[in-house]
């Protein structure tokens, strides 16, 4: 596993979706314009333009304000998929702190 990677990307696998995702989880409480998601998960402005739609659909993500002409976006802390995330990432932590700690 990559030094300096995050657990949820370590076990789930490093793929544009789980960066995005995995970004806006490490960030929950902040708001992004499209361009700062891509270079803060290190996905192509194209490829989160693919991923982007269906994140909306499914409710994980949510538009929270414009400004100017950019759109920002969150993770959705009330959707029950986002939550699941979440635990997801708190006990893949979990476990890899008692398996270094062991």
């Amino acid at each position: 596993m990559a030094m300096g990677q995050s657990f949820f990307l370590q076990y789930l696998g490093d793929n544009p979706k789980i960066r995005i995702l995995d970004f806006l989880m490490d960030n929950f409480s902040q708001d992004f314009s499209l361009p700062q998601i891509a270079q803060g998960s290190n996905v192509a402005y194209t490829t989160l333009i693919d991923i982007l739609p269906k994140l909306l659909k499914q409710g994980i993500i949510t538009e929270t304000r414009k400004i100017g002409k950019s759109t920002l976006y969150k993770i959705d802390l009330d959707n029950p998929i986002a939550k699941a995330l979440f635990t997801i990432d708190m006990k893949l932590s979990e476990a890899a702190i008692e398996k270094v700690s062991a």
